[in-house]
């Protein structure tokens, strides 16, 4: 299971509603961390809360709930995608690196 941490680096609004937001995710688990970032419009623009009381908790939750369709939020669906993959993947070493051999295969 992932842990998500949500950074909120910028916001733009029209008098005190939140319009926009820059985001920033880390998924983590026990093995492997992944990230994503993007720009969120907000469609629901009302003023729930008055813009100085408003968290960074706050904007992620509303972020995540927006980007949910059918139960799913295709940011963290996303995340989780890329953690397939890093089980999925059979990485090589780079061949423009010095070779490198492990003692226990000799």
């Amino acid at each position: 299971m992932a842990n998500y941490n949500w950074k909120i680096t910028e916001i733009s609004t029209d008098g005190e509603l939140i319009t926009h937001a820059k985001y920033y995710v880390i998924a983590d688990n026990e093995l492997n961390s992944v990230e994503t970032e993007g720009n969120w419009w907000f469609s629901d623009k009302i003023l729930n809360i008055p813009l100085s009381d408003v968290k960074e908790e706050d904007i992620a939750s509303w972020i995540e709930k927006e980007a949910t369709v059918n139960g799913v939020c295709h940011i963290t669906d996303n995340l989780k995608n890329q953690f397939n993959n890093l089980k999925n993947n059979n990485t090589t070493q780079l061949p423009w690196q010095p070779m490198k051999i492990n003692v226990s295969d000799l």
